[in-house]
């Protein structure tokens, strides 16, 4: 499938590039030897001019696009990401820099006698044309121009070094340059960044398959080589606001390949490479040593000034949460309430008395309950647990559950009520009844983010795939899941967050509602969520209570119903699980609205 197609069409439209490569390389060679070429390219022809009226169009609109990605992204990166992202950048700016001033013109030097200097002098225009327009093509016929004279001044054959010019110049254009292989940087840079392995094979993989891919648009081929190293995507937004700045080096060493390639191809077309041990042992020095240096430079400045990257477990933690509103404690061990267990019927009495509610919950279940590096108890359950206890007046106190305790922590009074996103499905009714629903959640699957498309397309295209997917303290979907893939094999896990923190994912994938799996996608970056392609399934989140304590029930109902009509779950609704947590407390400082006062 990556080399050789069944489908040529299938590859076009799902991006796999070296297969569309192949093809095209395999075609336009039978093409040649094809007697009667003159029906087949009048075709072409049309079909070249059509689609270049509509690439025009493309053109005019990408500024808007491309601000709009790099507005996104200067809004939402944090000043310690931005900070990492110098690396990618320096690094970059820097290796251009080496071989514009060194190798290349180096090589050209030492291949051909002709003074390094004068190499750099004859087509520093052309470069400079090249950086400033971003554009190696408009610089082609100044390059053929400054090629020629070069190659006179040394007293080559005019007539067969001008014909070799012109026919390697324009060839040459149309194969990958150095300014498009560096790319390969940003891809290895994206896998640091999102702390993703890449084994050995996998970067020899990487450069096999990035020289056939660049033969097409960087820009699809940056995305396929994200997903052939499990690259989250979302890194392909970030690549395109960092070509703004490295396009013009790009375009820069794009001229400067073909500059090399064409005076090196002309002077071994008219046998006049003069190539000495002397010559070629001395760049070689001088290049190792140039290397060797920009590396230890490099080196040196990202240890001094790039920020190491926060751990994952504080990732949400930089969020500005809302103040307790009332008198809070959180504890860590079941054993912290040793009383008895109460006589049943009498809870919500209980708590009145006693002036605290006790509050089960999970601690790493984003983004409804989960713990801050203070050891505050936080998410859309924690919010409304704030609510319920400043509503009966009394403190609040939080103690961690597990779903094969819940009945004993429930009807011992170690915990009055859980809350923390519990989908009420029939097999946990044996351990405690429910309140109604509060929320409808959508379901999901959290899977790994290259296996996006896959799992995106439906149920029949996983039909042959023999996969393991987790299920969070309830078996209830599992004959669901059997019924659309024979194959699954389901893993029952205690968490989510086991899922995503062990060494070895216990599964391929997790079934988990969207909301929470965005919350998790926001921490781990490699997953993403994806909602079936066919069914629409939402689960009921209500609380779970002790069985038989029907007066708190019946509170906890209404309760609930009065915080559903007042606005108050919509409100929690859209902060924590439609982004608003994420977004600053305070506007950034902007010149229309802090200088020009154009708005509010």
């Amino acid at each position: 499938d990556q080399y050789v197609p069944s489908n040529i069409f299938y590859s076009l439209s799902n991006d796999l590039v070296p297969a569309v490569v192949l093809f095209s390389i395999l075609l336009g060679v039978a093409l040649i030897s094809v007697p009667d070429k003159s029906s087949v390219l009048a075709i072409f022809d049309g079909l070249t001019e059509a689609l270049g009226r509509i690439n025009a169009l493309i053109v005019q609109l990408t500024p808007f696009g491309i601000f709009a990605i790099a507005a996104a992204a200067a809004g939402t990166m944090t000043v310690d990401e931005l900070g990492r992202v110098q690396v990618y950048l320096v690094t970059y700016i820097a290796l251009a820099m080496l071989i514009t001033f060194w190798i290349f013109p180096g090589l050209v030097s030492a291949v051909s006698g002709i003074p390094f200097r004068e190499v750099l002098t004859t087509f520093k225009d052309a470069l400079m044309t090249a950086f400033a327009t971003g554009n190696q093509f408009v610089v082609l016929p100044l390059i053929a121009q400054n090629c020629k004279t070069l190659l006179a001044k040394h007293r080559v054959p005019e007539q067969e070094s001008s014909a070799a010019i012109d026919v390697i110049v324009p060839v040459s254009f149309n194969f990958p340059s150095l300014g498009k292989m560096l790319v390969l940087l940003f891809v290895l840079f994206a896998a640091w960044f999102t702390d993703t392995d890449v084994s050995g094979w996998q970067r020899l993989s990487l450069a096999f398959n990035g020289l056939f891919s660049l033969f097409g648009s960087i820009n699809i081929a940056v995305p396929y080589m994200l997903d052939s190293l499990q690259v989250p995507i979302d890194m392909f937004q970030l690549f395109l606001v960092t070509g703004v700045v490295v396009g013009r080096f790009g375009a820069m060493l794009a001229a400067l390949h073909i500059i090399v390639l064409s005076v090196i191809g002309t002077l071994a077309i008219c046998g006049q490479l003069k190539i000495t041990l002397r010559s070629v042992t001395r760049y070689f020095l001088i290049s190792s040593l140039s290397v060797f240096l920009l590396l230890a430079g490099l080196r040196l400045y990202f240890h001094l000034f790039v920020p190491a990257p926060p751990p994952r477990s504080e990732v949400i933690e930089g969020i500005e949460f809302p103040p307790s509103r009332v008198d809070t404690r959180v504890l860590t061990a079941a054993s912290t309430f040793p009383e008895p267990a109460p006589a049943v019927g009498l809870r919500l009495q209980q708590i009145l008395d006693r002036g605290v509610l006790r509050v089960g919950y999970r601690p790493q279940n984003l983004p409804c309950t989960f713990l801050t590096k203070d050891e505050r108890v936080v998410g859309f359950d924690a919010d409304m647990a704030q609510g319920l206890a400043q509503d009966l007046g009394v403190s609040l106190a939080f103690l961690p559950f597990h779903f094969d305790r819940l009945h004993e922590q429930l009807s011992s009074g170690q915990i009055d009520i859980a809350m923390s996103c519990i989908a009420s499905l029939p097999d946990r009714y044996l351990s405690a009844t429910y309140s109604r629903s509060y929320l409808d959640l959508k379901l999901a699957l959290v899977v790994p983010d290259y296996w996006r498309e896959k799992f995106s397309r439906g149920t029949d295209a996983l039909l042959d795939e023999e996969l393991k997917i987790a299920l969070v303290g309830s078996h209830y979907f599992a004959s669901l899941l059997k019924q659309e893939l024979p194959n699954v094999e389901i893993v029952e896990i205690e968490s989510a967050e086991q899922f995503f923190s062990s060494d070895e994912p216990p599964a391929d994938a997790l079934l988990l509602s969207a909301e929470e799996g965005a919350a998790y996608a926001y921490r781990y970056p490699a997953y993403t969520t994806v909602l079936p392609a066919k069914q629409r399934i939402k689960i009921p989140a209500a609380y779970a209570l002790p069985r038989g304590e029907t007066e708190w029930g019946k509170f906890i109902d209404n309760w609930i119903d009065l915080k559903q009509k007042d606005g108050t779950v919509q409100e929690n609704y859209s902060f924590w699980m439609e982004g608003g947590a994420t977004k600053p407390a305070s506007p950034r400082w902007s010149i229309i609205r802090d200088v020009l006062g154009w708005v509010d």
